[in-house]
């Protein structure tokens, strides 16, 4: 994600983008209310399927109300892409994988693109005039074609086609900036290990997709994820997951590459991935 800001304008790049992703993760958990508490009067919803768009804000939310389903969701990684036109607009991308779960156990895999068109406006409260933050365009850029019956969700598109070698993925995540404004939430599954760049105060993530350059210490990520991370090194911090083989000071990872563990932390490490299960 990169994001180009003027001087004016209060609405910080990182808050917009965090709200966006916090909105459509909370949203594919089937928890509707942070979506429609940012949504403006006037918002215009351009849908995946086709002639699918709604506009205003109370329709939006009674035709989401009146929809009924049995789908559950799992989401990838998100990448999320912001740009500035105006002082006091925002466009933020979002690209992920989302995979929908029918009742009847199937899943389907679907390559996600969602463009949010934020703007800030004054609005009046009892202490006087207060900025606000909201979303006016929500735009869904790729086409499925979907059962004419289906209103929002697609619920009759398993009749359409669906393939059966999709699976559920784990929704537990990091949360992670780049150098350049760049912004991505990982789902630890595809997360092997992050270390240091020497003589820099940047990290490097290797994920099963490639490396990403990101900011921040690994002490700082070894206390906001102490349950999903472990130090085995000053240099390194690993998705216990990803280890395939331990042996003396040594960690083999599910894509064979070898990361050394010093003596001296061998012995804890090795009790720690025991008593979680890991080996």
């Amino acid at each position: 994600m990169q994001c180009v800001l003027r001087k004016r304008g209060t609405m910080k790049a990182d808050d917009v983008i965090s709200r966006s992703i916090f909105i459509i993760t909370e949203y594919y958990e089937n928890n509707l209310e942070p979506f429609f508490d940012s949504i403006g009067e006037d918002v215009l919803w351009l849908g995946p399927a086709k002639r699918q768009y709604i506009q205003g804000k109370q329709k939006l939310i009674d035709t989401w109300m009146a929809e009924s389903h049995n789908l559950t969701f799992t989401m990838g990684d998100i990448e999320a892409t912001c740009a500035s036109p105006a002082a006091n607009v925002q466009e933020v991308l979002l690209h992920y994988e989302v995979s929908t779960h029918y009742p009847s156990g199937k899943t389907f895999l679907h390559d996600q693109l969602l463009h949010f068109t934020w703007r800030e406006r004054r609005v009046k409260h009892e202490g006087g005039w207060q900025p606000r933050a909201e979303i006016t365009l929500i735009h869904i850029s790729n086409f499925w074609p979907y059962d004419r019956r289906d209103t929002i969700y697609p619920v009759h598109y398993e009749s359409l086609f669906m393939t059966d070698d999709e699976k559920s993925r784990p929704a537990t995540g990091i949360t992670v900036k780049a150098p350049k404004g760049n912004m991505y939430r990982l789902l630890l599954d595809n997360v092997l290990y992050i270390e240091t760049m020497k003589r820099t105060s940047h990290l490097i993530v290797h994920t099963k997709k490639g490396p990403i350059t990101i900011n921040g210490t690994l002490p700082q990520f070894e206390q906001k994820y102490p349950d999903l991370l472990l130090r085995i090194h000053a240099s390194y911090l690993v998705n216990p997951s990803a280890i395939r083989e331990l042996r003396r000071f040594t960690a083999t990872l599910t894509d064979g590459i070898e990361l050394p563990i010093p003596e001296k932390k061998y012995t804890h490490v090795k009790e720690t991935l025991m008593q979680e299960g890991y080996i």
